[in-house]
């Protein structure tokens, strides 16, 4: 079978009702298992509209937080802030004890930029929860310009964050997930 049909294939396969891909299911459980004991204020960061694609709301994911701050980089999407993560001068330095970020240094020109930020605004061993794509179709053309692997992201975060969990989801085939998940610890 030839590589883009195997990547075709791959991304096709749904699960858990139509329109559910099994990559979500996945990313979603993986979410709940690391979302629910974190405490403190949480920054969800390119919130949209919240959704978790299977009915819910990723807000409701953080049980144990005291406030859920949703922001994305335009208005229209009724979030409590308007910022772009590379530079957020209106947010203070340590405000939020986690930091959940899916889907979104894709789309970033400079995402190193925006990974120094989220270090300054998450509080000492602060959480940031972050959703990378490996093996995903283009998506918000233009403005979609990376994909990251494994060693990418440790390096990417190896000089403020402390890995405690990196999880490739949706691998089919060993070594080629859909996307990847990460639960690292601020340093300071």
């Amino acid at each position: 079978m030839k590589w883009a049909s195997k990547v075709r294939d791959a991304v096709g396969r749904k699960s858990k009702g139509p329109g559910v891909s099994a990559s979500r299911v996945e990313s979603n459980k993986w979410l709940t298992e690391h979302c629910k004991g974190l405490p403190g204020k949480v920054l969800s960061v390119g919130s949209s509209d919240d959704g978790d694609g299977q009915g819910g709301n990723y807000r409701d994911y953080f049980s144990s937080a005291s406030a859920y701050v949703t922001s994305e980089v335009t208005e229209g999407y009724g979030t409590d802030l308007v910022l772009d993560i590379q530079c957020m001068p209106e947010v203070e330095d340590g405000a939020f004890q986690a930091v959940f970020c899916s889907g979104v240094l894709e789309h970033l020109l400079d995402f190193n930029a925006a990974i120094r930020e989220l270090h300054r605004v998450l509080s000492p061993a602060g959480t940031l929860l972050l959703g990378l794509p490996f093996r995903q179709g283009i998506h918000h053309a233009p403005t979609d310009y990376w994909r990251f692997t494994e060693y990418g992201i440790r390096h990417l975060l190896k000089e403020r964050f402390e890995i405690e969990s990196l999880q490739g989801i949706g691998e089919e085939e060993p070594g080629f997930p859909t996307a990847y998940w990460c639960s690292a610890k601020r340093m300071p």
